[in-house]
């Protein structure tokens, strides 16, 4: 009884130390999928740790709230803590193609909160022009994303439309795009490809608009 007690605790234990895909990852909330794209809110409460968990698709990050964090890849020793993110931050990492797993752990006193959204594309990624929208600034792109900035103070965007679906992510203050209301930061809304849209502030608000190209 003894040995097989020891037998099923190791076959639980490597079990709880496996590699897992990001939609199996707990404090990976999958909050919508469709054929192109994935919208994920990662939340890690202070002292957690995630499951070492595999990231396969182009991603972008937006900070939502910052922590201390540390991160491991398999292998190897835990990072050294980095400063908490600035809520806004946007982050662009490509993993199709050359897939990476890691885990991590939260070792401030705050939830460490993103809004990742993942582009499903293999490959083909389209190459449309730039918005000229004065009431959008871009901070980053790469092939998979073009990534705008938004700072609006009671004030509407103009009416524009993008050439691919993109994700409007609220980073602070309460706004409404569309017939959509954000009203806490770390929701969004998804326009599709050609639709005209605008986004109307309720006092400041800062929003991130990510092209999923």
């Amino acid at each position: 009884m003894n040995v097989r007690c020891l037998w099923a605790g190791a076959i639980l234990g490597g079990l709880a130390v496996a590699q897992v895909p990001l939609d199996q990852e707990p404090r990976h909330h999958i909050e919508f999928v469709n054929e192109s794209l994935r919208v994920i809110s990662p939340q890690i409460p202070a002292g957690d740790t995630t499951l070492e968990h595999i990231h396969t698709r182009d991603e972008v990050t937006v900070c939502i709230h910052g922590s201390q964090v540390r991160a491991k890849q398999p292998g190897r020793d835990w990072s050294n803590p980095g400063m908490p993110c600035v809520p806004g931050t946007a982050g662009l990492t490509e993993y199709t193609g050359k897939p990476r797993s890691h885990t991590v752990q939260n070792v401030g006193p705050d939830v460490y909160h993103l809004l990742l959204v993942e582009n499903l594309r293999e490959s083909g990624w389209q190459a449309n022009d730039a918005l000229a929208d004065p009431s959008l600034t871009m901070v980053r792109e790469n092939r998979s994303f073009r990534v705008y900035r938004a700072n609006l103070a009671g004030t509407t965007a103009m009416v524009h439309a993008h050439a691919v679906p993109t994700v409007v992510v609220l980073v602070s203050g309460q706004a409404t795009v569309g017939d959509k209301q954000l009203d806490e930061p770390g929701r969004w809304a998804l326009v599709p490809a050609g639709d005209k849209h605008q986004i109307t502030a309720r006092g400041e608000a800062q929003l991130i608009e990510i092209e999923v190209r």
